[in-house]
């Protein structure tokens, strides 16, 4: 018989047992297949088998015993988990639970734990972070403990979850090949769950009443201190140091003996007790005062030790001060009322107004003296008034107390107003007695004007902020679509078949560009090239262009003011502006009126709030376009400046609804704002704002002005003198590739091009290496950054603006300290103001616009190469 361990449990008891019983089974097959084989050994083999079969009974007897300790063992720790109210579970590694109890069934309803946690989390950031916790546990296999609110049955609990591996073949896991997968097939999680909810709640509550008994302490109208018994104050009130005129943390520490002037008994050490008048010495305006407090005073024990804690009443009042303070408590009430910034009313229960201020006879557009013993009826609309008979029938139900109703309304006279509600009740009489309500007014009409436009701007500038961003994708693919358009028209020459094919992709993807471009503006991203100019001769360039659009039946009339001074805009998307707005005119008049175009100056003394931007004051230069057309409904007039609205859908040839966005786009972006003012039925002016320039000013102050890239259809090889001319659309493309300096030594030079778009990566590969650049590709600036690490040394760096990770412009900051004689080329469908703003002023790059050609890539990689 084998000993019992008492240390090890009685299942791993069993599976030791069974483990010696097959075993000896083994040895006794063995023993009998040896007798057969070796007869000459028959009678030691026979002991042997005896040996090995008395083994097998004590085994056997072995194994019932520890079969019926393992029942019972599993029996008792299946009943101490049933009895516990705690969540006890077990699972597999797939989420099965494998042993679990009465609560955990009841909590769980057979589901995974982890997704039934997921689904009754709550919302608050710190259970979001905890779950977050419990999960990475999970999937590193290591132990955790989290508190985590859960929404069941729509009620908020608090549980304590516990998570832990449990690995019950540790040997087995590392006997093999090491797997992580073995690892957690031989895991098992065990999940316990308490419910914390009441202590939870209980710590709240605690934490909050501490909180309310400190601040009412601190705020007491009495002063309070403490101090030990050589008068060394330890405790201070807000209140004591008030009464005293002085910061409370510098009174803790400060002696007692030094704050008092006349000593009735308050530091007399054989007194335990003491109530009197007491002479303070008050420090106010930095010049030392006496304070007279009574005090009630008395010595107390704390863990043994003697202390001394005290009252103070600041100024209790005689007769005569108490007439004196009523007085002014009048005097004070009646300033505090009629000064009010809002409109006070006091109406009984039939609406009878009894008192108001001056204030609230403003609001509701009346003379003082006439609005007592009005009607409030007579004010308020109808649902209004019922509303307030409702709330008075509310508090008049209510004894015990009654909370302040706020009410937005109408006046009749259209004004809107915000309406506070409380209960009037006389002190003398009864508590139940309800006299009537007060009535606090607030005059709302601008505020809710103001948010109605802010909202309007927010939602314009997120629709601007949406358009830049799918205008610098869409010029990723154009870029892409003409960069590989060039690179087949060079393939496909005139007389190809394919040719004309090829020329209206490349005509279609140049008008989605300039439809980017419109976006771009609407964004205030696109590139600009500013400079001053004079307003007026400007018009008298545009007049030419403006009748021919208007037509005969329009007649245009111009009125300029003197003393205009310059304007700092681009000139061409300035007269886009100017014939966007004409061409708007011309369809609301229906192609017969009168467009008057006037220019004035105008002073903003005070910041003007244009949307959700401020505008700085300054002098400014106003261009009005009027016309007598149909006018602007006043529900369309917060959309017009928005992409893609228009009021004419089922007009053929109406548009893209991008015109009055890209002006508002191009004011904006040139520091300028815009007002529209419209009647329905007599016409729309369009007040264009822009910062005035006392003169034309050098250009070399203005902001960089990007360079125009020349777009050629087609680009070719370099041709021979003897070669013919190559003409496509009255266009000698040779004699522009004939006037390209070319690179010496192209196969000498090293460019790191730097892209995340894949297709125009793609198109920049093919076009610089066919060229005969040695070219280094990259998808991101990290990828960028690795390959300078391997010691790759580069003369020409070429990279997008906008890249997940780094920016261009970081990525170009980063290289150019490591490679100072780098040449840098940005390529953003954004202004080049953006690119130089980023950089900090850097003039050390070059930049060219997207969507860019074949053309524009190897001219600016050239240009920049032979500078």
């Amino acid at each position: 018989m084998l000993k019992k361990n008492t240390a090890i449990r009685p299942d791993r008891q069993l599976e030791v047992t069974l483990s010696a019983l097959v075993y000896t089974v083994v040895a006794m097959a063995l023993s009998l297949f040896m007798l057969f084989v070796y007869p000459q050994y028959s009678l030691y083999l026979i002991v042997l088998i005896l040996l090995i079969t008395v083994l097998c009974i004590a085994l056997a007897i072995r194994i019932m015993s520890a079969s019926e300790e393992a029942l019972t063992y599993g029996g008792f720790a299946n009943e101490i988990l049933n009895s516990r109210d705690v969540i006890n579970r077990i699972d597999n590694n797939k989420g099965e639970p494998i042993i679990e109890n009465q609560p955990a069934k009841k909590f769980f309803e057979e589901t995974e734990v982890l997704p039934f946690l997921r689904e009754n989390l709550g919302s608050g950031r710190r259970t979001k972070l905890d779950f977050q916790r419990l999960e990475a546990a999970i999937k590193n296999l290591r132990k955790e403990k989290v508190t985590l609110q859960l929404i069941l049955k729509e009620e908020e609990k608090w549980y304590e979850v516990s998570f832990r591996p449990l690995y019950l073949k540790k040997s087995d896991i590392f006997e093999e090949e090491f797997s992580i997968e073995k690892i957690k097939k031989e895991t098992y999680l065990f999940w316990t769950l308490t419910d914390v909810t009441a202590a939870r709640n209980m710590e709240k509550i605690f934490e909050e009443e501490r909180k309310k008994l400190y601040d009412f302490i601190q705020r007491l109208p009495i002063g309070i201190y403490i101090a030990d018994t050589s008068y060394n104050l330890e405790y201070v009130n807000e209140s004591f140091a008030d009464q005293l005129g002085r910061m409370r943390d510098r009174l803790t520490g400060k002696s007692l003996k030094e704050l008092v002037v006349q000593d009735e008994g308050i530091l007399n050490p054989h007194r335990s007790s003491y109530i009197g008048m007491t002479v303070f010495q008050a420090s106010a305006n930095k010049e030392n005062i006496n304070r007279e407090l009574f005090v009630i005073q008395n010595n107390y024990k704390e863990g043994g030790t003697v202390k001394i804690r005290g009252l103070t009443i600041k100024e209790l009042p005689t007769d005569n001060r108490l007439r004196e303070t009523l007085d002014y408590m009048k005097d004070e009430l009646d300033w505090l009322f009629n000064t009010a910034p809002c409109g006070v009313v006091f109406a009984d229960k039939d609406g009878i107004i009894r008192a108001t201020n001056r204030k609230a006879a403003e609001v509701l557009e009346i003379s003082p003296d006439e609005i007592v013993s009005c009607n409030i009826a007579q004010f308020f609309q109808p649902p209004t008034i019922k509303l307030l008979q409702d709330i008075y029938k509310q508090y008049a139900n209510n004894t015990a107390g009654s909370e302040i109703n706020k009410i937005e309304s109408r006046l009749k006279s259209d004004k809107i107003i915000r309406i506070y509600t409380a209960p009037q009740r006389r002190i003398r009489t009864e508590k139940e007695s309800l006299d009537g309500l007060v009535l606090y007014l607030e005059d709302t009409t601008e505020q809710k004007n103001l948010e109605l436009r802010f909202a309007q701007a927010q939602k314009i500038q997120a629709m601007g902020q949406l358009a830049g961003g799918v205008a610098h994708d869409f010029n990723n693919l154009l870029t892409a679509m003409i960069g590989f358009c060039d690179l087949l028209l060079q393939r496909h020459g005139v007389g190809d078949p394919s040719f004309a094919d090829l020329i209206q992709i490349k005509q279609n993807a140049n008008r989605a560009a300039g439809l980017v471009r419109q976006l771009l503006a609407f964004s205030r991203k696109q590139p600009l090239k500013p400079k001053r100019i004079d307003v007026t001769e400007n018009f008298v360039e545009l007049e030419y262009m403006l009748k021919r659009i208007l037509g005969e039946q329009i007649r245009l009339e111009f009125n300029h003011g003197t003393d205009l001074g310059y304007i700092r805009v681009d000139p061409v998307q300035f007269s886009q502006v100017i014939i966007n707005l004409a061409v708007n005119a011309k369809d609301a008049m229906n192609g017969k009126g009168v467009l008057r175009i006037s220019t004035r100056t105008e002073h903003l003394s005070e910041p003007y709030q244009f949307g959700a931007d401020t505008v700085a004051p300054g002098d400014f230069v106003v261009i009005s376009v009027s016309d007598t057309g149909c006018g602007i409904p006043p529900e369309n007039l917060s959309r017009i400046f928005e992409p893609f609205f228009s009021t004419k859908q089922n007009v053929v040839g109406s548009g893209t609804g991008l015109g009055l966005a890209m002006v508002y786009g191009i004011v904006r972006q040139t520091e300028g704002f815009i007002k529209v003012d419209s009647t329905v039925g007599k016409g729309t002016t369009f007040s264009i704002h822009l910062p005035r320039f006392e003169t034309a000013g050098d250009e070399a102050e203005t902001m960089p002005i990007p360079r125009e890239s020349t777009r050629t259809p087609v680009l070719t090889s370099v041709s021979s003198a003897n070669q013919p001319p190559k003409i496509i659309f009255g266009l000698n493309v040779s004699a522009l590739d004939h006037g390209r300096e070319q690179v010496r030594n192209p196969q000498e030079i090293k460019i790191l091009f730097v892209e995340d778009e894949d297709s125009v990566r793609a198109f920049g590969i093919r076009v610089l290496k066919k060229k005969g650049f040695i070219v280094t590709a990259c998808n991101s600036a990290e990828n960028a950054l690795e390959c300078l690490e391997k010691g790759d040394k580069f003369d020409l760096l070429i990279t997008d603006m906008v890249m997940p990770g780094l920016s261009g412009a970081e990525l170009a900051k980063e290289i150019k300290k490591r490679l100072p004689n780098i040449k840098i080329i940005l390529a953003s469908g954004y202004s080049e103001e953006i690119a130089r703003r980023e950089l900090a002023g850097s003039e050390d790059f070059e930049f060219i616009s997207k969507p860019y050609s074949l053309g524009d890539l190897i001219q600016k990689v050239f240009d920049i190469l032979n500078r």
